[in-house]
């Protein structure tokens, strides 16, 4: 994620193509996650009585300790379809199968970068990035990474994020499908946080952008920034055994930009972005998408 967003932004700074192969990757997994990832691996998702929010275990606030310890099994009603479940039944059993999917799958990112447009296209600057723009798709094509587990802070994912929730039975398979309300972000957003952060993960704090281009010296402060995440959405499939077998995640997201300056740290460089916009789709799929 990191590495794709200091691409886009970078070349809505003009330089994109200085980050292009810095090499970073992705951190779709914070490290809270990682120090609750062992107990995690214990959790259990069953047939048989029904289940309640607080069944589900929260890696925010669970005890390293635990981890020597057997959780809560989190249960599915048996006695209902899954299309009679509740709203917090469907949120509280897709928590449960994220959280045991965790080290069983392996999850795929892609972006595909729609528009680019600086200072509407006129002067230097704006020709100049019309001019690399067919060049950022590429390396938005390339960058395409694989990570372990499902994307998203699910932990924290709540009934009141989600627009419309619904689940139901295909063959052997329970489908979990949400349209999560729409987020807006500024230049320091946090990745897991809000309701798209919760259900998918967002871009987060743009100050990446200056680790990518440490020659670089970038105003965010003193800009105005806006990432809008638009129509997102997942759809995933869970087997009988609670692990989320195939499943798509995604949203389109609006990059606005006023008065960025960036300037050479080495280099007598330096410019003020007035105004740019990009637009990037963004999909996570698990065992090809679904």
């Amino acid at each position: 994620m990191k590495k794709i967003i200091a691409i886009l932004m970078a070349g809505l700074m003009v330089f994109a193509f200085t980050a292009c192969n810095d090499g970073t990757q992705p951190e779709e997994k914070t490290t809270k996650e990682s120090v609750s990832q062992e107990q995690n691996d214990n959790e259990e998702v069953s047939v048989g009585t029904d289940i309640t929010e607080s069944n589900v275990p929260n890696a925010e606030t669970s005890d390293v300790s635990a981890e020597t310890t057997t959780e809560p099994a989190v249960t599915v009603p048996s006695e209902k379809d899954p299309s009679e479940w509740t709203d917090e039944e469907i949120v509280a059993f897709y928590k449960a199968a994220a959280i045991k999917s965790k080290t069983k799958v392996t999850s795929k990112q892609t972006m595909t970068l729609r528009e680019m447009v600086v200072n509407d296209g006129d002067g230097f600057l704006g020709k100049l990035v019309e001019m690399i723009t067919p060049f950022l798709i590429s390396a938005l094509e390339d960058s395409s990474t694989e990570f372990d587990g499902i994307t998203g802070g699910y932990e924290n994912l709540e009934l009141s994020d989600a627009q419309s929730v619904k689940a139901y039975k295909s063959g052997e398979y329970i489908v979990v499908e949400m349209t999560m309300k729409e987020q807006i972000d500024g230049a320091h957003g946090d990745l897991h946080s809000g309701t798209v952060g919760h259900a998918i993960s967002v871009v987060g704090d743009l100050a990446v952008v200056e680790e990518a281009l440490p020659n670089f010296e970038i105003g965010f402060d003193e800009a105005e920034v806006k990432l809008h995440y638009k129509n997102p959405k997942f759809k995933a499939k869970i087997n009988k055994d609670g692990i989320i077998e195939k499943g798509t995640w995604t949203y389109e997201v609006y990059v606005t930009i006023k008065n960025l300056y960036v300037g050479g740290r080495r280099l007598p460089l330096s410019a003020t972005v007035k105004s740019g916009y990009g637009t990037v789709d963004y999909i996570i799929t698990v065992g090809g998408g679904f």
